[in-house]
């Protein structure tokens, strides 16, 4: 008996402290997505769900107390009404992808009251089972479809508005984005680190930057920022860069080319110089500081994306370190008007040199109509080399009609299922090919790097079921399925891949990117004299 009370008497103390109030908003955003996804009630559409929060955003001030929210939250939800039983509501089987439903933070007991746990326990285990007028599946496109209020006239929504469009993208994301288990950094820390931000956020730019940073933590090479055209803001600084051309090598940036000789020789900058400090910054460091405002998948995505924007910046010179001939040397290096260069674009890349013993296809230029007659024409060939590193123009079903004896899988889905948000289904393996005794018998390179993305990654996949291929290169985008759209305050927009992407041996897709068989990451000397280095992998592997 000592023990019990000194259990309880614990458990009341702890509920009776005070809250912050931040914890009391972001508990607020996850328990009004709960019930927005949950509760029968409210998806029917006909409560004013966005209004109720604004209300509730607005007397946040006053919640004091753990007990003190506790207690408004369930009046909140008494006020909802009954849920009645639901007979068709069973716990999740094997058929079903789990790993991103997590509910357990409903029965925090150091944060809700037993009658509060009790009640959303009920509503969990009782959920909507009849449309949603939040959410729902359009076949047509094949993905998510939100119906969310824009309140578009917002130049700088109010911070109460600010805190809708917060809760409800991190909702959006929690409930139905595939591969949130997967990333870096767990979704619920991401609602408590971006609270204080949007509140923070009290100019245009400021509200714009904070929502650039909150879709970049997706990490999902799909998701980009849509600024309406009303409110795109003059660029007020000058946009400055260096008047040489580089390329990223381990933990430096390699000087390759000029994009103007004179002023690169007004700051003796050399090629095959290796800048290895920027600043009082690294370069990995400079990486790391620029990353929270673009979105890429995985690291060699979001470098892709940074790399050009690297040394740019808006003072007209920036000291550097870099290492020449083995000696580290620093010096002051100036930056122009990209205007200043009066650069010319090199001449269009011309098909590169290939064996006549083997084919070349550039599947950023293959028309479907000219799938027939490439495969004829390489039909004896060796080896056929299909370049991926473009956007293809959705032309792998055709090709693999050639590549397989019979028809095989190459990929699986996992789909939002709505009954119970938060579980995903699995779609019936995908398949390419066709029975063929007379299908393509040499060996199949599949080039691939970082601009591999969504439509290409999927022709990789398609092009690898052929019996002797390989995919070769560097990591793709990570970027893969067909995307959903959400709206902010302000009318602000942005996506996020809607279907998880997976090998048939269950190996993620997007995100970590295509499975690479033979690496071909550039050197120095690849990069200097113009060698692409995973075409001369795939011309070495086929030779063998």
């Amino acid at each position: 008996m000592r023990y019990l009370f000194a259990l309880l008497l614990l458990s009341s103390t702890a509920f009776a402290q005070p809250i912050t109030q931040t914890q009391t908003l972001v508990t607020i955003g996850r328990v009004w997505g709960f019930l927005k996804y949950y509760h029968p009630q409210v998806a029917t559409g006909k409560l004013d769900w966005d209004g109720q929060l604004l209300q509730l955003i607005e007397e946040s001030p006053t919640i004091r107390s753990k007990a003190d929210l506790s207690a408004r939250l369930l009046s909140w939800v008494n006020q909802l009404g009954p849920v009645k039983p639901c007979s068709t509501c069973s716990p999740p089987d094997s058929a079903r992808f789990t790993r991103n439903l997590d509910l357990s933070w409903l029965a925090d007991s150091s944060l809700f009251s037993p009658v509060l746990c009790q009640k959303l326990a009920y509503i969990a285990a009782n959920r909507n089972q009849r449309t949603n007028h939040y959410v729902r599946w359009d076949p047509f496109h094949n993905r998510l479809a939100f119906s969310e209020a824009e309140f578009a006239v917002m130049t700088l929504p109010s911070l109460p508005y600010r805190l809708l469009g917060l809760f409800r993208y991190w909702n959006i994301i929690d409930y139905f984005h595939p591969t949130k288990y997967a990333m870096t950094q767990p979704w619920h820390q991401v609602l408590t680190q971006f609270v204080p931000r949007f509140q923070q956020a009290t100019d245009t730019l400021s509200y714009q930057q904070v929502l650039q940073q909150l879709i970049s933590a997706t990490h999902d090479g799909h998701a980009e920022l849509v600024i309406p055209p009303a409110y795109r803001l003059p660029c007020t600084k000058p946009f400055l860069l260096p008047p040489f051309d580089y390329r990223l090598l381990t933990d430096t940036l390699l000087v390759t080319g000029f994009l103007n000789d004179s002023l690169s020789q007004l700051d003796d900058i050399r090629r095959g110089g290796r800048l290895i400090r920027i600043g009082d910054r690294s370069i990995t460091e400079l990486i790391d500081q620029r990353a929270p405002d673009f979105s890429g998948s995985n690291r060699s995505a979001l470098i892709r994306q940074i790399l050009p924007v690297l040394l740019t910046g808006s003072q007209p010179v920036v000291d550097i370190e870099l290492i020449r001939d083995g000696q580290r040397v620093r010096k002051t290096i100036h930056r122009y008007k990209f205007e200043r260069f009066g650069f010319r674009p090199s001449l269009p890349i011309q098909t590169p040199a290939v064996p006549p013993t083997m084919g070349y296809v550039d599947l950023g230029k293959l028309q479907v109509g000219e799938v027939k007659q490439v495969m004829e024409q390489y039909r004896n060939r060796q080896g056929i080399i299909f370049d991926v590193r473009s956007y293809p123009k959705r032309t792998f079903h055709q090709i693999c009609a050639y590549l397989n004896p019979a028809p095989k899988g190459f990929a699986r889905y996992t789909k939002p299922d709505l009954s119970s948000p938060g579980l995903f289904s699995w779609s019936k393996v995908q398949y390419v090919g066709r029975k063929n005794a007379d299908y393509y018998r040499g060996k199949v390179a599949i080039l691939c790097n970082s601009r591999t993305q969504s439509a290409a990654e999927s022709t990789c996949m398609a092009l690898r079921t052929a019996p002797r291929a390989k995919i070769i290169g560097t990591p793709s985008a990570g970027a893969n399925g067909d995307v959903s759209y959400v709206t902010f305050p302000g009318g602000y927009q942005t996506r996020f891949s809607g279907l998880g992407v997976y090998t048939l041996e269950g190996q993620l897709i997007l995100g970590p990117g295509v499975p690479i068989d033979i690496d071909a990451t550039p050197s120095a000397t690849d990069y200097l004299t113009g060698v692409d280095r995973t075409l001369q992998a795939a011309i070495d592997w086929i030779s063998q």
